[in-house]
């Protein structure tokens, strides 16, 4: 059998004179080419402390082996190769199924790979019905590129499936900035920008976690 996805604490909190409050949301978080769940969790730590009364966060491994200790990925590359020129994704059929089945979410927040597989598995279920779908409500959409050999339903998805923040970095030479408005304008009308002057990161200044927070409580 396989592991499950992704653990979490338990979704039901019981206050001390015993009623049971709002069931939390769930968030999946999906991490980028190279890392895994643990170092994830760690650097979104203020992020889920800030969110922590309604939400509950789920961490998930990659399910491809990566060359460095400990490394995960959702897909296979070969050396040198970026997902945007690649002719093929090996590994990401099998991740999108993980993802939809351990659902479903209320949320998702991916970097990298990890944002264009949250991207990929909004686009597969486009012309469902909300009740349907894998991911519900919103869509944090780190440092993505354009998915170019697994993009097409991305390119023709309906433009008000899900609310989505994409975190674009002006200094991004991974995944250009170009490749992640790409990605926001396959989100359409629905799509909100954070623009940060660093690299291939998900920044973590006061002023991108009050972002975030805002996005995610909807206020």
């Amino acid at each position: 059998a396989m592991a499950p996805l992704a653990r979490a604490a338990t979704a039901t909190m019981v206050s001390s004179d015993g009623d049971v409050t709002r069931k939390k949301r769930r968030m999946l978080c999906l991490h980028g080419k190279g890392g895994n769940a643990a170092s994830f969790a760690r650097g979104l730590a203020p992020l889920v402390d800030a969110t922590s009364n309604s939400w509950d966060w789920h961490f998930a491994d990659g399910t491809q082996p990566e060359p460095n200790p400990g490394g995960r990925g959702w897909w296979t590359l070969q050396p040198g190769q970026r997902t945007y020129n690649a002719a093929s994704l090996p590994g990401l059929d099998i991740s999108m199924k993980r993802v939809i089945e351990a659902g479903p979410w209320d949320g998702v927040f991916g970097f990298s790979q990890g944002a264009m597989l949250a991207a990929l598995v909004i686009a597969e279920d486009g012309g469902k019905q909300k009740e349907e779908r894998a991911i519900k409500e919103l869509a944090i959409i780190v440092g993505a590129a354009w998915p170019t050999c697994a993009a097409a339903k991305l390119e023709t998805m309906p433009s008000d499936v899900i609310r989505s923040l994409h975190v674009i970095g002006e200094r991004d030479v991974i995944n250009p900035p170009a490749q992640a408005r790409r990605v926001a304008e396959a989100f359409g009308a629905n799509a909100q920008v954070f623009e940060h002057e660093r690299g291939h990161i998900v920044p973590m200044t006061d002023d991108a976690v009050a972002t975030y927070v805002k996005f995610i409580e909807h206020l």
